[in-house]
Protein backbone atom coordinates (compact mmCIF):
# COMPACT_ATOMS: atom_id res chain seq x y z
CA UNK A 1 0.00 0.00 0.00
CA UNK A 2 1.00 3.18 -0.85
CA UNK A 3 0.76 7.07 -1.39
CA UNK A 4 0.43 7.76 -4.88
CA UNK A 5 0.27 11.63 -5.03
CA UNK A 6 -0.94 14.59 -2.59
CA UNK A 7 -2.30 17.59 -3.07
CA UNK A 8 -3.57 20.83 -1.53
CA UNK A 9 -6.68 23.23 -2.32
CA UNK A 10 -8.11 26.31 -1.28
CA UNK A 11 -12.28 26.40 -1.65
CA UNK A 12 -14.22 29.07 -1.46
CA UNK A 13 -17.59 28.15 0.87
CA UNK A 14 -20.60 30.21 0.06
CA UNK A 15 -23.70 29.76 2.39
CA UNK A 16 -22.47 26.57 3.86
CA UNK A 17 -22.31 24.80 0.61
CA UNK A 18 -19.37 22.21 -0.38
CA UNK A 19 -19.09 19.65 -3.15
CA UNK A 20 -16.92 17.73 -5.53
CA UNK A 21 -18.07 16.24 -8.65
CA UNK A 22 -16.11 14.67 -11.59
CA UNK A 23 -15.16 17.63 -14.51
CA UNK A 24 -17.21 15.49 -17.24
CA UNK A 25 -20.63 15.25 -14.64
CA UNK A 26 -23.32 17.67 -15.68
CA UNK A 27 -25.92 18.38 -12.91
CA UNK A 28 -29.06 20.63 -13.49
CA UNK A 29 -29.50 21.06 -9.89
CA UNK A 30 -27.29 21.58 -6.16
CA UNK A 31 -27.08 19.59 -3.87
CA UNK A 32 -30.09 19.90 -0.96
CA UNK A 33 -28.51 22.41 1.80
CA UNK A 34 -29.73 19.51 4.58
CA UNK A 35 -27.70 16.65 2.33
CA UNK A 36 -25.58 14.46 4.79
CA UNK A 37 -21.85 15.35 5.18
CA UNK A 38 -20.12 12.67 2.91
CA UNK A 39 -23.29 11.82 1.04
CA UNK A 40 -22.43 10.47 -2.25
CA UNK A 41 -24.27 9.53 -5.35
CA UNK A 42 -22.55 9.15 -9.17
CA UNK A 43 -20.35 11.33 -9.49
CA UNK A 44 -20.86 13.69 -7.19
CA UNK A 45 -20.09 13.66 -3.57
CA UNK A 46 -21.82 16.66 -0.71
CA UNK A 47 -18.98 17.89 1.93
CA UNK A 48 -20.96 20.54 3.05
CA UNK A 49 -18.97 23.41 5.64
CA UNK A 50 -19.38 23.78 9.21
CA UNK A 51 -18.81 27.85 7.93
CA UNK A 52 -21.50 30.20 5.94
CA UNK A 53 -18.67 32.05 3.96
CA UNK A 54 -14.85 31.52 4.10
CA UNK A 55 -12.16 29.66 2.55
CA UNK A 56 -11.63 26.01 3.92
CA UNK A 57 -8.41 24.05 2.96
CA UNK A 58 -8.86 20.39 1.32
CA UNK A 59 -5.99 18.32 1.40
CA UNK A 60 -6.18 15.38 -0.92
CA UNK A 61 -4.32 12.38 -0.80
CA UNK A 62 -4.66 9.13 -3.63
CA UNK A 63 -3.77 5.78 -2.57
CA UNK A 64 -3.29 2.34 -4.40
CA UNK A 65 -5.06 0.81 -1.75
CA UNK A 66 -7.18 1.82 1.64
CA UNK A 67 -4.99 4.04 3.84
CA UNK A 68 -5.36 4.02 7.41
CA UNK A 69 -7.35 6.67 8.51
CA UNK A 70 -5.31 9.65 9.11
CA UNK A 71 -4.71 10.43 13.11
CA UNK A 72 -5.53 13.47 14.92
CA UNK A 73 -8.67 15.01 16.24
CA UNK A 74 -11.22 14.98 13.17
CA UNK A 75 -14.84 16.79 14.22
CA UNK A 76 -16.64 13.98 11.31
CA UNK A 77 -15.83 11.17 8.95
CA UNK A 78 -17.09 9.85 6.48
CA UNK A 79 -16.65 7.36 3.90
CA UNK A 80 -17.93 7.03 0.06
CA UNK A 81 -17.46 6.36 -3.70
CA UNK A 82 -17.39 8.35 -5.96
CA UNK A 83 -17.67 7.89 -9.67
CA UNK A 84 -15.07 9.31 -11.53
CA UNK A 85 -15.16 8.54 -15.62
CA UNK A 86 -12.83 11.93 -16.16
CA UNK A 87 -10.19 10.94 -13.80
CA UNK A 88 -10.50 14.75 -12.22
CA UNK A 89 -12.41 16.28 -9.75
CA UNK A 90 -13.69 19.70 -9.13
CA UNK A 91 -14.70 21.39 -6.03
CA UNK A 92 -18.06 23.69 -6.17
CA UNK A 93 -19.89 26.10 -4.25
CA UNK A 94 -23.15 27.74 -4.64
CA UNK A 95 -22.38 29.85 -7.78
CA UNK A 96 -18.49 29.21 -7.91
CA UNK A 97 -15.89 26.59 -8.52
CA UNK A 98 -12.28 26.52 -7.78
CA UNK A 99 -9.82 26.89 -10.38
CA UNK A 100 -7.75 23.64 -9.27
CA UNK A 101 -8.54 19.89 -10.13
CA UNK A 102 -7.85 17.44 -7.31
CA UNK A 103 -6.44 14.45 -10.34
CA UNK A 104 -6.66 11.42 -9.58
CA UNK A 105 -4.39 10.06 -11.68
CA UNK A 106 -6.66 7.56 -13.53
CA UNK A 107 -9.98 8.44 -15.78
CA UNK A 108 -12.78 5.64 -15.69
CA UNK A 109 -12.94 4.38 -12.22
CA UNK A 110 -14.97 4.85 -9.35
CA UNK A 111 -12.80 5.47 -6.68
CA UNK A 112 -13.42 5.24 -2.70
CA UNK A 113 -13.22 8.28 -0.57
CA UNK A 114 -13.06 9.26 3.43
CA UNK A 115 -13.39 12.59 4.67
CA UNK A 116 -12.00 13.96 7.49
CA UNK A 117 -12.60 17.57 8.79
CA UNK A 118 -11.61 19.25 11.70
CA UNK A 119 -11.93 22.98 12.18
CA UNK A 120 -15.91 22.96 11.95
CA UNK A 121 -17.19 24.45 14.70
CA UNK A 122 -14.52 27.10 15.01
CA UNK A 123 -15.52 28.60 11.27
CA UNK A 124 -19.10 28.62 12.23
CA UNK A 125 -18.21 30.99 15.17
CA UNK A 126 -15.75 33.49 13.04
CA UNK A 127 -17.88 32.92 9.75
CA UNK A 128 -20.40 34.78 11.83
CA UNK A 129 -18.33 37.52 12.05
CA UNK A 130 -15.98 37.90 9.58
CA UNK A 131 -14.55 35.59 5.84
CA UNK A 132 -12.57 33.60 7.64
CA UNK A 133 -9.35 31.65 5.48
CA UNK A 134 -8.52 27.76 6.52
CA UNK A 135 -9.61 27.12 9.52
CA UNK A 136 -11.43 24.57 8.25
CA UNK A 137 -9.56 21.61 7.10
CA UNK A 138 -10.38 18.81 5.12
CA UNK A 139 -8.59 15.37 4.44
CA UNK A 140 -9.57 13.50 1.20
CA UNK A 141 -8.15 10.31 1.02
CA UNK A 142 -9.38 8.62 -2.41
CA UNK A 143 -8.53 4.74 -3.34
CA UNK A 144 -9.63 2.79 -6.41
CA UNK A 145 -12.57 0.09 -5.38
Amino acid sequence: MGLLTEQTVAAEVLYYGLWMQDIGASFDDEPAPDAAFGSGGGSRVVIHSGGHTHTARLHAQVWDAEPPAAPGRWEESQQTQIDAPAGELRLRTYGAMTPELIALGEAGRTWNVRIQVSGRAEVKKLAALDVPDGIEQYLLQFWPV
